[in-house]
């Protein structure tokens, strides 16, 4: 295979062939252009690839199956091949034409040319080619997009009977140029003969000239035209320097206004009344409990008094004794013991020199509960009070027993008051928590903790109940449902905004960005009413209509439409030229604008206007300023 061949795609550009003619090592390049390539569209494209062979010093060779695409390459001046094989038995041969065009014609003139005459016969096997793959449509087309043959013979007729035959290209004489230097044609890289030098520029826009029937345009139209521009031209300047113009700038008066107003918060409130001021709040609900498990503290107690047998011993030999029932006797220690029956004691018996007393039983029980009654015989010896221990004897011939002391836990009422006070505390820093972490409260609200309150608390069981209970512990826990009321601050501009728009005069709107609303913290009243102080501040203007305007000013000198205009603000008149005393009546001439530049920073405000037939401009930074040239 021959060095240098290129491969193209059907939707390479030329900037792509180009690139690629650059980038070749070989100084013979081919290109293989396929069927419906985009750089067959156009016979430009094949003058421009070899202008890019020129300049990268590169021979250009165009080979492509396509007869159309060949005709194209050959009316650019390039040598064309319908195969690589036919380019390959070229090169090997020496030459860079195909074999049927030793003398050069197809690549000097084209399948355009050779296709000039109907009837002729073809000059080679290419234009034999090109005509039959064509047809008649494209070889119509080709003939009317390939150049003229620069010499004076004619072209050799095609004997094609399907092509009509066509008039020939008329010839032009070429004008003469005066000589450009050339660039030194290539050195081969192996021996070979010479390359035909490329055409210049000046060949290719005057083969442009005589392609395709396209003529240049006559002289006599360009004078008319430019006759005409010249008219148009000459009635503007006249209009310019002729009539006059009036320039007005009115810039409407600005006013602050303000307002000032609370807000309340009410929780029974569903919807935003702008006219009460008044916005919903949230009362929410926040549910707390607290339990624990209590020691028990109290002790029940259960005693058992001592019991025994007491003897009363009477030694008076003169009367009986009787001891009532519950009557108390004693250990010289102090334990008491009530009698627990009525005993009479008869008298004693007197035997010189003594008397022998007569004695009775009865059973007693200890005053006091417990194990202390429990005492040992002959321990009771202390007679009841009032009686004369001389005559009277008591003694317990056997111990008293019985008595004892059994203690168990039991629930108290004070141990239970003080566990249910202990859970109200606990009750209470859990409800404070809930709050601090926000009680769940919507997004976009505020919750004011002074609204705060902890219900009724509700124990899990009756503390009465647990009161007497012989138990180590018990278990208790209370329950409650505390609220909270959160407010969406953010109607409260709303209100403010609607309050403000409330105080804008007939006539006037507010200026754009002027707007300014400032809205306080919310504060609680001492009756848990939530309020919000809001200020709003703004400017307006004055509305104006610029056909109003015009009314009022046409025909009045520049004091007097100064006058007329001073009600609505700033009046600036300009009178073109200074010889003119009255404003024109013509709006064409008539310029007027609403200057609305100190109003706000928008890009259009609302109110800015300007009078047709006038232009009007803003500063870059959005201001309404408005000018028109007279």
């Amino acid at each position: 295979m021959a060095a240098g061949i290129v491969y193209l795609d059907v939707d390479d550009e030329i900037t792509s062939a180009a690139q690629r003619i650059r980038s070749s090592t070989a100084m013979r390049v081919a290109l293989v252009v396929p069927y419906g390539s985009r750089i067959a569209t156009s016979r430009m494209n094949f003058r421009l690839l070899s202008r890019e062979a020129i300049v990268s010093n590169r021979r250009l060779s165009i080979v492509s199956g396509d007869a159309a695409s060949r005709s194209l390459a050959a009316s650019a001046g390039l040598p064309v091949f319908s195969s690589v094989a036919e380019y390959e038995g070229a090169v090997e041969a020496g030459t860079d034409r195909p074999a049927d065009d030793e003398d050069g014609s197809a690549t000097r003139t084209g399948a355009a040319t050779r296709r000039g005459t109907a009837g002729a016969a073809p000059t080679s096997l290419a234009e034999s080619e090109t005509v039959a793959a064509v047809g008649p449509v494209a070889a119509t087309a080709a003939a009317t997009d390939a150049p003229a043959a620069v010499d004076d013979s004619e072209p050799a007729a095609i004997a094609t009977p399907a092509v009509e035959p066509a008039p020939p290209p008329a010839k032009r004489r070429r004008t003469p140029r005066p000589p450009e230097p050339r660039l030194p044609p290539p050195t081969p890289a192996h021996p070979g003969p010479p390359s035909r030098p490329a055409r210049d520029e000046a060949d290719l826009l005057a083969d442009e000239d005589r392609t395709g029937g396209r003529r240049r345009v006559g002289t006599p139209l360009i004078v008319a035209l430019a006759l005409a521009a010249l008219a148009v031209v000459v009635l503007a300047v006249g209009a310019y320097v002729f009539l006059p113009s009036a320039t007005i700038a009115v810039t409407p008066r600005r006013e602050p206004i303000s307002v000032q107003l609370t807000v309340a918060a009410d929780p029974g409130a569903t919807a935003v009344d702008a006219a009460a001021g008044v916005v919903p709040a949230v009362r929410l609900d926040v549910p707390v409990q607290a339990a624990q498990t209590f020691s028990t503290t109290g002790v029940h107690v259960e005693q058992a008094p001592a019991t025994g047998q007491v003897t009363f011993s009477n030694y008076n030999p003169v009367s009986s004794n009787t001891i009532a029932a519950g009557s108390i006797v004693s250990t010289e220690g102090g334990i008491g013991y009530r009698t627990l029956a009525s005993v009479t004691v008869p008298a004693g018996t007197f035997v010189l020199p003594n008397v022998i007393p007569s004695r009775r039983n009865v059973a007693v029980q200890a005053v006091r509960p417990g194990p202390d009654g429990n005492v040992p015989a002959n321990a009771i010896r202390v007679v009841p009070k009032g009686e004369n221990p001389d005559f009277l004897k008591v003694n317990n011939n056997d111990p008293t027993s019985g008595g004892s002391r059994t203690e168990t836990p039991e629930v108290s009422k004070a141990e239970v008051d003080k566990a249910v006070a202990a859970l109200q505390t606990q009750l209470q820093t859990a409800f404070n928590d809930a709050i601090a972490s926000g009680a769940g409260a919507p997004p976009e609200t505020t919750l004011f903790p002074r609204t705060s309150t902890l219900g009724q608390s509700t124990p899990s069981v009756d503390p009465k109940t647990l009161v007497g209970q012989a138990v180590p512990s018990f278990d208790l826990s209370l329950t409650a449902t505390g609220t909270v009321i959160a407010v969406d601050p953010r109607p409260v501009r709303t209100i403010a905004e609607t309050q403000l728009a409330g105080r804008v005069g007939a006539g006037h709107r507010l200026v754009d960005g002027s707007v300014q609303i400032d809205v306080g913290e919310g504060t609680v009243e001492e009756d848990g009413q939530v309020t919000f102080p809001a200020t709003a501040h703004a400017t307006q203007i004055a509305i104006v209509d610029p056909a109003q305007l015009r009314a009022l000013v046409k025909g009045k000198t520049k004091a007097q439409a100064e006058a007329a205009l001073a009600q609505y603000g700033d009046v600036r008149v300009d009178l073109w030229p200074s010889w003119v005393t009255t404003v024109t009546g013509m709006d064409a001439r008539l310029t007027v604008t609403i200057d609305e530049s100190t109003s706000g920073n928008d890009a259009n405000p609302s109110g800015s206007a300007t009078a047709p037939g006038a232009t009007s401009t803003r500063s870059p930074g959005g201001s309404g300023a408005g000018s028109a040239a007279p």
